[in-house]
């Protein structure tokens, strides 16, 4: 059987954290968006992108999964026909 070619653009986004969880998943919805618009079908955020990154704001940024990010995430993704590769995410069941 032969292997087929195939291509795909894929968008790896760096992006400005703030302290305000809300603003940072706001501001990567709009950089997925972007990455969609310019042919991205694979867009990957970086870790701790919804949170200042440091062990001591694990317990204060933790939520539910699913939660309000991944739900905003999950939309953006379904918006622009993409995967979405979301960082990572710190479980309330860890840090309650």
């Amino acid at each position: 059987m032969a292997l087929s070619e195939s291509t795909f653009r894929l968008a790896l986004i760096q992006l400005q954290i703030s302290s305000i969880k809300s603003d940072n998943v706001t501001r990567a919805c709009s950089f997925i968006r972007e990455a969609a618009t310019q042919g991205a079908k694979i867009v990957s955020l970086p870790e701790c992108f919804n949170s200042p990154y440091g062990t001591k704001y694990f317990p204060e940024y933790a939520e539910k999964i699913p939660g309000e990010s991944t739900q905003k995430l999950s939309e953006v993704a379904k918006e622009c026909s993409i995967y979405l590769i979301g960082g990572n995410f710190l479980p309330t069941r860890l840090y309650p």
